[in-house]
Order: C-alpha cells, then structure tokens, then sequence
C-alpha cells in the first residue's frame, strides 16, 4: 500500500483510507486479491507440469524420515 501512496502523493498523516487511494490511482482489484490470482495462476502453471521438473516435486514433495526428539545437541 506504501507504494500506491507514494505514486498518489499522499502520506499517512494526511489520514487517507486505503479505498480512496485505490481509486484515486485507478486499481480495480485489491493488492492481496491480486497477489492471491497469481499465486492460482502459478498453480496451474506448475499442475501442467511433467511429474520429472524439481519445481513440481517440490510442490508435491515429501519428506522422508524423522527428526530426533528433544533439544538439539550443542556443538
């Protein structure tokens, strides 16, 4: 939001609500809205993906084996 006020010249002490500044600067969507339709799209992305691409295993990936319990030794 900081980059938004700062594209339409207004500081928080002009006390200014987030709304107002959106449509002054013409953004039709929220930010986090926006953030949240990459993030699917990249999804989909990565879906379509062959089963062999490191980005699609870490996306399904598992981790094998199990921790020691307790604290950690010092070293």
């Amino acid at each position: 939001m900081s980059c938004l006020r700062r594209i339409a010249g207004v500081t928080r002490i002009d006390r200014i609500r987030n709304k107002e500044v959106c449509d002054r600067v013409g953004l039709l969507q929220d930010v986090a809205n926006r953030i949240q339709q990459w993030r699917m799209q990249y999804y989909g992305h990565v879906q379509r993906m062959d089963h062999t691409r490191y980005r699609k295993l870490a996306l399904h990936g598992y981790v094998h084996g199990t921790r020691k319990q307790g604290r950690p030794k010092k070293r």
